[in-house]
């Protein structure tokens, strides 16, 4: 009777994990996040980008952007294209990657300089930028191919990640005659991510990164020009299943960035750059039953961006805004074996303040109501599966308003590609 109990128990214990195993499947990606609204309240791969410990859930798999129209139809390229993998070592080790170009859409560690590179409303100064604003045009070599190095190790409930990047370029100019120049630059950044089940109910999903990207540009005449900055970015999702049908996704984001300038150009000293925060919260639902998906919640989202105050020039200036709500509503259906069908919708509404200074010691505040993002609103996505292999595309919603007009046509159909393939 106990050898039954126990084959019993057993046989119960290794149906739950393989249910668990089937939940999340191998496929996604950012093409499919943004044809479901930008979607931040489902399990995708995408978000090995801000936790390295997905790599453990998503092992064995290679996934990769095809990106955006680059310019005319056909033309080479594409905006946005990266490549990841994370391959299964051992029982509870994995070891993957991330290639990333200085064009990546996601957050955290791949993206290089992201005071130069990031998407965000109000973006801070890069330190490229920085330093060859004051040495001259073309003193640094932007970064670009970042390398991403991500290992994960699995225990119990609990799957950990850690992640490492490294970029760098160089600009030497040694001439037969006359003083050389250095113009280099770097970027390091460190991530740490956990994913736990702390019940059979809920799921956590914690990461936290480190970037710290700099550069220098030293002539022979002057004082090295110098630019640095610390960026720390912390963020969290709870996947609490409040029945087998519904979850309850609570998430928050939170980000800082500071740095400072020694340009030998100008004066000795040493002074702080632009200072930038970012705060969200947010609280959505993700509803599953069969084949069908539905997604979404509201996310109040504060950011800040200060500039010091500059002798005999200016104040303290900021610019800041306030947005909620931040809608980010999707809709996935399994329609057939092969074909996925995708719709979503993003929009905001907020409130936008900026200081325009009058004197050295005075300043003008603007405060105005503004709604967002621009262009966007509702979103369309299709996904195509065969076999272990999927393809994943933003459509552009205009396809389906002109219909049979599309046939021949001169607009593009797929407005972003997202390829993976999970390794038998």
């Amino acid at each position: 009777m106990k050898f039954s109990k126990f084959l019993i128990t057993a046989f119960l214990i290794l149906a739950v994990s393989v249910a668990y195993s089937q939940e999340i499947k191998k496929t996604g990606g950012y093409a499919r996040l943004a044809g479901m609204g930008s979607n931040p309240y489902v399990i995708d791969p995408f978000f090995n980008t801000v936790n390295p410990a997905w790599n453990a859930v998503y092992n064995n798999f290679v996934i990769g952007d095809l990106g955006s129209s680059a310019g005319a139809p056909f033309s080479a390229g594409g905006y946005g294209q990266y490549l990841a993998g994370s391959f299964q070592i051992g029982d509870a080790w994995t070891l993957g990657g991330i290639l990333a170009r200085n064009d990546f859409n996601g957050m955290s560690i791949a993206l290089l300089d992201p005071g130069s590179n990031s998407s965000s409303t109000w973006s801070y100064p890069g330190v490229v930028s920085t330093v060859n604003g004051i040495a001259g045009v073309g003193s640094v070599v932007p970064l670009d191919n970042n390398l991403e190095v991500i290992g994960t190790y699995s225990f119990s409930r609990t799957k950990v990640g850690l992640g490492i990047a490294y970029a760098h370029t160089s600009n030497d100019v040694n001439p037969p005659t006359g003083g050389s120049t250095e113009g280099s630059a770097s970027q390091f950044g460190f991530n740490l991510g956990v994913i736990s089940d702390l019940t059979r109910s809920l799921k956590l999903d914690i990461g936290a990164s480190l970037v710290l990207p700099s550069t220098s540009y030293k002539p022979d005449t002057l004082n090295e020009t110098s630019a640095s900055q610390t960026i720390i970015t912390v963020n969290g999702r709870a996947f609490w299943k409040l029945n087998n049908k519904l979850k309850l996704v609570p998430l928050i984001l939170f980000s800082t960035e500071s740095g400072s300038i020694d340009s030998g150009g100008i004066s000795a000293a040493s002074v702080d750059m632009p200072s930038f925060t970012w705060f969200e919260f947010g609280v959505g639902l993700n509803y599953q039953i069969g084949d069908f998906l539905i997604a979404g919640g509201a996310i109040f989202s504060t950011s800040s961006l200060t500039y010091p105050a500059v002798n005999n020039v200016s104040p303290e200036l900021s610019l800041s805004e306030t947005r909620f709500p931040i809608w980010n509503i999707g809709v996935e259906w399994n329609m057939l074996e092969w074909f996925v069908g995708r719709l979503g919708y993003v929009a905001s509404s907020g409130s936008r303040s900026y200081d325009v200074p009058n004197t050295a010691t005075s300043k003008t505040e603007y405060v105005q109501t503004f709604f967002g993002p621009s262009q966007m609103g509702a979103t369309v996505g299709v996904g195509f599966r065969f076999g272990d292999f999927s393809l994943d595309a933003t459509v552009n919603e205009d396809v389906l308003r002109q219909g049979f007009n599309t046939i021949g046509g001169g607009g593009p159909t797929f407005a972003y590609l997202t390829a993976s393939y999970a390794l038998p």
